[in-house]
C-alpha cells in the first residue's frame, strides 16, 4: 500500500515538472538565447553566489522546523533538512501547504509525528507573515508606480492592513489555544493537532521566525542577484522591492492555481516590472533560472528521499 502512495506522490511531482517545461516550451529558445549571454566568465561569481545560496536557504528553512517540531520530540538536523526537503517534493503534488505538511510529518521518525500537523502550520505561517511584511513594506514603495486602479489599490492596502493585525492578534491569543474545547469529534482532532501552537513561548517564536526572515532575504538576494546579470537601469534597493511583491503575489495568492507555481511567479513578474519597459524575455529567464536552482533541484531531491526512506508510524 505504502508503496502505491509513493508511487502516486511521484508520478503527480513528475507531472507537476513535466507540465511546467510544456508550458515554458513556446519560449525556451528565447531563454536559451538569454542564458547563452549571460553565462559568461564574467558572471560566474554572481551565478556562484546564487548556487551557494541554495543549501543556505534550505538549512535555514530546516532548522526553523527543526525548532518547532522539538516542542513535540526531537529531531536531528539532518532528520529536519530531510523532512524539509521531501515536504518541498510532495508539496508541489498536493494544493496550497498540504503537501508540504504531509511531506515533513511522514518523513519524521516517530511514532508521535501527528503531533507534529501544528508545528508545519506554525512553520509556515511564520514564513507567511515574514513575505506578508516584507511585500507589504514593498507595497508602499512601489504602489504609486503600480499600473493599477486607486480602488484596487486601496483594497490591497486595506488587505495588507487586515492581515497584518490578524497575524498580530494570532500570536498574542495563542495561549488560548491550550484551553479550547469542542463536542464535535472532528473538530475535536483539528483542536489537538493546532493546540500546540499556544504551547510555544515568545523566545521560541522569536527565534524561529529569525530562521524565517534570514531565509526569505536569502531567497530575495538569490533573485536580485539573478536580475542583476541583465544590467537592468534600476537601482537594488528598487530590484529588491519589486521582488519583495513578486514574493507577495506567490505567498497571497492561492498555490494551485491554471498558471502553476512558476507560471505565477513569471506573470506578476513581468506585472510588477511592466512600467520598466524591460525585456520580457530577461525578466522570464531570471524568473526560471531562480526556480530551476531553488525549487527544481531540491524536488528531484526530494523524490529520492521519498523512496529511500520508509514512512511507518513506529519507531526506527
Amino acid at each position: 500500500m505504502l508503496w502505491a502512495i509513493k508511487l502516486i506522490v511521484t508520478a503527480l511531482i513528475i507531472s507537476y515538472i513535466y507540465s511546467t517545461f510544456k508550458n515554458e516550451q513556446k519560449g525556451i529558445s528565447d531563454i536559451s538565447k538569454v542564458f547563452s549571454r549571460i553565462v559568461v566568465l564574467e558572471n560566474l561569481p554572481v551565478i556562484a553566489t546564487i548556487l551557494l545560496l541554495v543549501p543556505v536557504n534550505w538549512a535555514l528553512e530546516s532548522k526553523k522546523w527543526q525548532i518547532l517540531v522539538q516542542k513535540v520530540f526531537p529531531v536531528p538536523f539532518r532528520e529536519a533538512f530531510r523532512g524539509t526537503i521531501t515536504g518541498l517534493a510532495v508539496g508541489v503534488a498536493a494544493p496550497a501547504q498540504l503537501g508540504d505538511t504531509i511531506g515533513r510529518v511522514a518523513a519524521l521518525r516517530s511514532d508521535k509525528r501527528l503531533e507534529a500537523i501544528g508545528a508545519a502550520i506554525v512553520s509556515n505561517g511564520i514564513q507567511f507573515y515574514v513575505s506578508l511584511i516584507a511585500g507589504a513594506v514593498a507595497w508602499l514603495i512601489l504602489q504609486d508606480s503600480i499600473p493599477l486602479p486607486s480602488t484596487s489599490k486601496t483594497i490591497i492596502s486595506i488587505g495588507l492592513c487586515t492581515l497584518t493585525v490578524m497575524g498580530w492578534i494570532v500570536v498574542a491569543s495563542r495561549k488560548r489555544m491550550l484551553n479550547w474545547h469542542a463536542e464535535n469529534p472532528l473538530l475535536q482532532n483539528i483542536i489537538s493537532y493546532v493546540r500546540i501552537m499556544g504551547t510555544y513561548t515568545g523566545p521560541e517564536l522569536l527565534y524561529a521566525t529569525s530562521c524565517g526572515l534570514l531565509r526569505y532575504f536569502v531567497f530575495l538576494t538569490q533573485f536580485v542577484l539573478a536580475l542583476s546579470l541583465f544590467n537592468f537601469p534600476l537601482t537594488l534597493s528598487t530590484l529588491a522591492a519589486c521582488v519583495a511583491l513578486i514574493f507577495l503575489a506567490k505567498t497571497i495568492i492561492p498555490a494551485i492555481n491554471v498558471l502553476g507555481d512558476l507560471g505565477l511567479r513569471e506573470f506578476t513578474a513581468l506585472f510588477v516590472f511592466k512600467q520598466y519597459n524591460l525585456p520580457a524575455e530577461e525578466i522570464i529567464t531570471a524568473t526560471f533560472l531562480v526556480w530551476i536552482i531553488n525549487v527544481m533541484a531540491p524536488i528531484l531531491i526530494g523524490i529520492y528521499l521519498i523512496w529511500k526512506y520508509k514512512w511507518n508510524v513506529k519507531n526506527d
